[in-house]
């Protein structure tokens, strides 16, 4: 666990170099190039205001979610950060075995560079989201305020959480081809056992509201950014005691397992 940790912070130049990389290679030669990370968010966030406002208008979110919207956004945001970190850093392995057959390369940092390079984009899509709440704000509702405050603890603690993962299953992936193809399926099916179309409170069954709550490792991330981003409250004691404990659970067991099975990365891609 140490000396995946050790190695990421040793040849952290080389990961943002390759981060960078990513981030060129992904809109390189499309027309807007780099600003499709702000046009996403925005084309994002303006089909859901429509469908939800003037078409949806559903019924479980009112009293409870105003504008549901930007309530929405406040969760999707992040877990598309996380889904999409997950599902392109568990084959980051396989797509760079050239890297990992042919010299002494750090191997680690294959997986780490979908983590960070996803959320720069996450990053660049919140002013996108701040500028939806002033505008909420704005129009009467009781949206935003000091709790965004706790917005960098809530994002470091959770990219401890994907980045544990994301190594963990990076390394499963290489040994058992099938693994993203399961990973594919479970993200479906958390994307509607997460706290993200609607808040954790709405499960009218208690014992639900507990194992989403506490056996859900993203589940206390998602209600935390829908109570310091969208509703502006500060963070709560207890639920910034479980995004620790997620967090140091996902990075130890996530760095072990990559570490256990780095010896025979090379032979097996």
């Amino acid at each position: 666990m140490l000396d995946v940790t050790r190695r990421l912070l040793r040849y952290r130049g080389l990961l943002w170099t390759l981060v960078v990389r990513e981030l060129k290679g992904r809109y390189r030669g499309s027309f807007l190039g780099f600003f499709w990370s702000l046009v996403n968010p925005l084309l994002l966030l303006a089909v859901y205001s429509f469908v939800f406002t003037y078409i949806f208008s559903p019924r479980f979110a009112e009293g409870a979610a105003k504008p549901y919207p930007l309530f929405l956004m406040c969760g999707l945001f992040p877990w598309v950060w996380v889904s999409t970190s997950l599902l392109e850093g568990t084959d980051s392995l396989l797509a760079g075995a050239g890297l990992i057959r042919k010299a002494v390369f750090p191997a680690e940092i294959l997986p780490m560079v979908f983590v960070l390079s996803n959320l720069v984009h996450f990053l660049l899509a919140l002013p996108v989201l701040s500028g939806g709440l002033l505008i909420g704000r704005f129009l009467g509702y009781p949206v935003s305020g000091w709790g965004a405050a706790w917005l960098p603890l809530i994002v470091g603690l959770e990219f401890l959480v994907v980045g544990g993962l994301t190594l963990g299953l990076a390394a499963l992936n290489v040994h058992f081809k099938d693994v993203k193809d399961i990973l594919t399926n479970v993200l479906a099916v958390l994307l509607y056992l997460t706290p993200i179309l609607f808040p954790l409170s709405f499960i009218p069954w208690k014992p639900g509201q507990w194992a989403i709550g506490w056996l859900n490792p993203l589940a206390p991330f998602s209600t935390a950014f829908q109570e310091t981003l969208f509703k502006g409250d500060a963070l709560q004691p207890l639920l910034l005691l479980q995004m620790i404990g997620w967090a140091v659970i996902a990075w130890v067991l996530g760095t072990w397992l990559f570490s256990r099975l780095s010896d025979s990365l090379a032979e097996a891609v």
